[in-house]
């Protein structure tokens, strides 16, 4: 069998020995107890957005290409929007502000699929998916059927879910959002000057105001996959105790945002920040380089291979331990061999 390329958002080379769509929860599901019945792996991949590939991926490589959203309104206010996991997440920002509909506007131009944002609990600009997230629908390998989990049955953090624990096991097909209650979120300082810029007060700004002050903000600030390969955010904001914060600001200026699900004992800082304080922007090794807008995000200017994305980000969760006492973690998941 020929191995097939496999797309990825950080265009680093990668071929997988079989190459599959599933397009129906039907196919996913019958691919998936096939291959399980044969002991064969599984990778499963939404749009390869948030992932850094090895040379390799063994096994069946499933790209889920589900497709289908519904907006149905509630009696007691509110809608719920359904969508299928292998939507365009962007996509259904824009679905929802065009009909009216106010809760992901902090989230728009966020790369990858729908079926990736629980996973990783995606946030941006003071809100996080958890806060408008329903359910998740899940095909569960493991009793090869369909099943429907509760938000509070989901495991959901800073960028993590019980469903980055469970190594695929737990495969989402589709999520439900209950929307339009949320109020406006314009507290970051990003978010408030952009629409300053656009002669928007942020006490006064509406969803669409906010969705377009972060579409400009984030198409400032990150490059276009299309362009230039990344991943996005490579690493994780740290979250820290009162006594790193105090040691680190000794040697650095930081803001600090209290973390929501640690009850006030850690705090939220930014890892851009000590990325860009330890001199990492704009540095490169070999094809692989920190982007010069934004220290967050590593890309590849031609060649690079996953192994070389991953000793650069090395290099620099190596490197900000040593000058700050803070832990970096990686945001995308490494795959394959």
């Amino acid at each position: 069998m020929k191995a097939e390329p496999v797309p990825n958002t950080l265009a680093v080379p990668c071929v997988a020995d079989e190459l599959a769509l599933a397009r129906t929860e039907t196919e996913l599901a019958e691919r998936l107890v096939a291959s399980d019945r044969a002991g064969r792996p599984v990778t499963l991949l939404g749009g390869g957005s948030n992932v850094v590939l090895g040379s390799r991926l063994p096994g069946l490589t499933l790209l889920l290409r589900l497709r289908g959203t519904t907006c149905e309104r509630l009696d007691e206010g509110g809608w719920r929007v359904t969508a299928a996991a292998g939507e365009t997440w962007h996509n259904l920002v824009r679905i929802t502000l065009a009909r009216g509909i106010r809760g992901l506007e902090n989230l728009a131009l966020i790369p990858g699929l729908v079926g990736a944002a629980p996973v990783q609990n995606i946030g941006a600009y003071g809100r996080e998916l958890g806060e408008v997230l329903e359910s998740v629908t899940v095909f569960d390998r493991d009793r090869a059927a369909f099943t429907t989990l509760r938000r509070d049955e989901c495991g959901l953090r800073y960028r993590d879910s019980r469903f980055r624990a469970a190594g695929g096991r737990c495969v989402i097909a589709r999520l439900s959002l209950r929307l339009g209650a949320t109020r406006i979120e314009a507290s970051y300082a990003d978010v408030r000057r952009e629409l300053g810029r656009m002669g928007v007060a942020a006490g006064d700004a509406g969803a669409r105001d906010v969705a377009r002050a972060v579409t400009r903000v984030r198409r400032r600030k990150l490059p276009d996959p299309r362009r230039v390969g990344n991943v996005g955010s490579f690493f994780k904001n740290p979250l820290v105790t009162a006594r790193q914060l105090d040691a680190a600001r000794a040697r650095v200026d930081l803001e600090a945002h209290p973390a929501d699900d640690h009850a006030g004992e850690r705090f939220k800082i930014s890892a851009a920040r000590l990325i860009d304080a330890a001199g990492w922007k704009g540095q490169r090794r070999g094809a692989m380089q920190v982007w010069p807008n934004q220290p967050l995000v590593l890309v590849n200017r031609g060649g690079a291979t996953g192994a070389e994305a991953l000793d650069l980000a090395t290099a620099i969760a190596d490197d900000v331990r040593g000058k700050f006492g803070v832990a970096l973690e990686l945001e995308p998941r490494v795959l394959g061999v």
